[in-house]
C-alpha cells in the first residue's frame, strides 16, 4: 500500500475542512459572526456600522421580517426552477443585461481590508463565476483596471458564458478634471454603466470609526485615487464630499459619456421622478446602508412609493439594497417592483472568510434560497413575483399588494 504524500494528506484535510465548513456556514448570517470572529475589531466595526444610533441600519434588517407572504399554491414548479433556468434569470437596462438572479455585489469601499491578499481580485472572480454584475466602488483596494484585467481574462479561460459584468460606482469630485479622468479610465477599460453616489453630500457620523481611530493599514488604500505622482488617496478624500453637487450636473456627466447613468441615494419619489425627466437609465433606492443620515427611512418601505413615482418608465430601472439577508428579502423587493437588488455587507463577509470562494457561496446561499421561495409562492417565472399579489404589508392598515 502506498504512503500518502505529505500534499495528499494536505488535500485531504482541506476536504474534511471544506465539509465542516459547508456545514457550519448555511446562511448569511452564518458567515457574518464568522467574519465577526476572523477580522480585527476596528475592520468588522468599519463594514458593519451605521452613523449615530444605527437605527437606519437596524431598521432596514427589520423592515424586511414585518412584510409576510402569501403563497399562491397548486401551481406546477416541478420542472421549471432548475438551478440554470431561465425562470430565475432576470433581464435589466431595458433588456440589454441579463443576471442569473436578480441579486448583484454592491459598491463597497477596500476590500483588501476584508481578504488582503487578494481583495476585489477574489470578488470579481465570484461574481463570473456566478454570473452577476459587480459593482466596483471607486474608493477599491485594486486599481479598477486590475479588476477589469481580472474579470477579462475569467471570462476567456473559465465562464465564457457568464452574463457578468462590471459597473463602476463614482462620487463627482469638486475636482471635475479628475472625475472626468476617472469616468474616461472606466470606459477604456470596458465598464458598462456608471453609479453615482447621491446622497453623501456632507460626511457622516460614524462613531465607532472614531473609537477605534479608524485607519488604513500599510499597504492597502483607495488605489484609484493614487495618481501618476503617488499623491496618497487620503489627500484626494477631501475632494469626495462636493456639497454643490446638483440635477445640473448631471447633464455635465451625460456630457461626457454614453455609458448607462444609475443613481445611487434615492429615497424621495421627487428624486425618483427628477431622475427620471434626466434621462438617467437606473436609480437605486439606498440610505447608504445606514451609514449616511441615520433615522431616514429604510429601504423596502420607501421601494413601493418610488416605483409609484417612476410609473410606466420603462427606459429607467429602479434597484434597492440594505437589510437584505435571504432570499425571501429578494422576493418581497421584486414583488414591490424592483428590478434587482445589490448586496454589500454579505460579500464582504464571505470575503473575510473564505475570499473567492466565500463570495460565491454567499451568492449561491441567496440564489438557492431565491429559487426555493419562488417555489413554495407558487412562481414560475420573474413576472410571476410581481403579478402573484403574494404579500401583505405590515403596516398600520395592513395593506394588500
Amino acid at each position: 500500500m502506498q504512503t500518502p504524500t505529505i500534499m495528499q494528506e494536505i488535500k485531504e484535510e482541506e476536504k474534511k475542512f471544506e465539509k465542516k465548513t459547508s456545514r457550519a456556514l448555511l446562511n448569511i448570517e452564518d458567515y457574518h459572526q464568522q467574519a465577526k470572529k476572523t477580522l480585527p475589531k476596528m475592520t468588522y466595526e468599519f463594514f458593519r456600522n451605521g452613523s449615530d444610533d444605527q437605527l437606519t441600519l437596524i431598521d432596514n434588517e427589520q423592515a424586511f421580517r414585518r412584510i409576510k407572504l402569501r403563497p399562491k399554491v397548486l401551481i406546477d414548479v416541478s420542472s421549471h426552477l432548475t438551478i440554470d433556468s431561465i425562470s430565475c434569470k432576470t433581464q435589466i437596462l431595458n433588456s440589454t443585461t441579463t443576471m442569473s438572479f436578480p441579486c448583484m455585489i454592491a459598491p463597497a469601499a477596500l476590500h483588501c481590508l476584508a481578504n488582503r491578499e487578494h481583495g476585489e481580485l477574489a470578488t470579481v472572480r465570484a461574481a463570473v463565476a456566478c454570473s452577476t454584475i459587480m459593482c466596483v466602488s471607486i474608493n477599491s483596494s485594486t486599481r479598477m483596471e486590475l479588476i477589469a484585467d481580472e474579470y477579462r481574462r475569467q471570462i476567456k479561460e473559465n465562464y465564457p458564458q457568464s452574463h457578468s459584468q462590471l459597473w463602476l460606482q463614482l462620487y463627482v469630485f469638486r475636482n471635475r478634471q479628475l472625475s472626468q479622468k476617472l469616468i474616461e479610465r472606466a470606459e477604456i477599460c470596458g465598464y458598462k454603466a456608471l453609479i453615482i453616489t447621491v446622497d453623501r453630500s456632507a460626511g457622516s457620523n460614524r462613531e465607532s470609526d472614531v473609537r477605534n481611530d479608524f485607519s488604513l493599514p500599510d499597504g492597502i488604500d483607495a488605489a484609484n485615487l493614487i495618481d501618476e505622482n503617488n499623491i496618497t488617496a487620503s489627500a484626494f478624500r477631501k475632494l469626495i464630499v462636493d456639497s454643490a453637487l446638483s440635477w445640473k450636473d448631471l447633464d455635465w456627466i451625460r456630457s461626457i459619456t454614453s455609458l448607462p447613468l444609475i443613481l445611487k441615494g434615492i429615497l424621495h419619489p421627487d428624486d425618483a421622478r427628477e431622475a427620471a425627466r434626466h434621462g438617467v437609465q437606473g436609480i437605486i433606492v439606498s440610505n447608504h446602508g445606514g451609514r449616511q443620515l441615520d433615522t431616514s427611512q429604510n429601504t423596502i418601505d420607501a421601494l413601493p412609493d418610488i416605483v409609484k413615482a417612476v410609473g410606466d418608465n420603462n427606459q429607467m430601472d429602479v434597484y434597492i439594497d440594505g437589510g437584505i439577508g435571504r432570499g425571501t428579502d429578494i422576493l418581497k423587493a421584486i414583488a414591490l417592483g424592483a428590478k434587482a437588488v445589490l448586496i454589500g455587507r454579505p460579500v464582504l463577509w464571505g470575503l473575510a472568510v473564505d475570499g473567492e470562494r466565500g463570495v460565491r457561496n454567499v451568492l449561491e446561499i441567496l440564489r438557492k434560497e431565491f429559487r426555493v421561495a419562488m417555489m413554495l409562492c407558487g412562481c414560475q417565472t420573474i413576472e410571476d413575483i410581481r403579478k402573484n399579489n403574494l404579500l401583505v404589508m405590515n403596516n398600520n392598515n395592513m395593506s394588500k399588494l
